[in-house]
């Protein structure tokens, strides 16, 4: 996986206050932390860190104003849950030849038989799996060929083909199922991507809710 770039500006100031004041510049407080060493908090645009997540790619190469470079992943984002603005980013720096644990999409692909030939309905289950790997070896996402699934089947992770990555899920988890329409109609599937109300919602490598972060 090609890793993307983006421009970071070493903040010394933390706090609530000083965390709205960036957000006002249209800027992201966040921090980069490394290896047990101390953490560095910086800003970012905002427009520019959208356009960077937007992009499938677990690797960034950042570039900070002190000339510094590193390559890391995302470790947390939490965003506003009405806006849906980013309001803080915990970036973690990688080492080439050392395994990491990351999230990555699964993607659907092909078109059920028991949709195609008998109405039914294809549900994803899980649309994140968390893997292991070298950071060269991250992919942009998983692919899996549901052509296969007639009405009543199901795929589980144990179903996934060896790779370079090793897939931390249970095996027995399903991914994505074929369902009757009348059968889904009464029992909708709901996926692992409900976040909580009230408050930011807080997407981590590990799928969890948390509060806030200020500074």
């Amino acid at each position: 996986m090609s890793a993307i770039a983006l421009d970071l500006t070493v903040r010394e100031k933390q706090g609530t206050l000083q965390a709205k004041k960036i957000r006002r510049q249209g800027l992201v407080p966040g921090i980069f932390y490394f290896h047990g060493k101390e953490s560095i908090p910086f800003t970012v645009v905002s427009k520019e860190l959208q356009a960077t997540l937007g992009q499938e790619s677990a690797l960034i190469d950042i570039h900070f104003s002190s000339g510094d470079n590193r390559k890391c992943v995302v470790r947390e984002v939490q965003f506003d849950p009405i806006t849906h603005a980013i309001l803080h980013i915990d970036l973690m720096g990688i080492k080439l030849d050392e395994k990491i644990t990351v999230s990555v999409p699964v993607h659907l692909t092909g078109t059920p038989a028991g949709v195609k030939t008998d109405g039914g309905i294809l549900q994803q289950v899980i649309r994140e799996l968390e893997i292991e790997c070298l950071p060269g070896d991250i992919p942009e996402a998983i692919e899996i060929d549901v052509t296969p699934l007639g009405i009543g089947d199901s795929l589980q992770v144990s179903a996934l083909p060896a790779a370079k990555f090793t897939i931390l899920a249970e095996p027995e988890r399903t991914i994505a199922t074929v369902s009757a329409l009348r059968q889904a109609e009464e029992a909708p599937v709901v996926t692992e991507e409900v976040a909580g109300e009230g408050e930011p919602e807080v997407i981590t490598r590990r799928g969890e809710s948390e509060g806030v972060k200020e500074g």
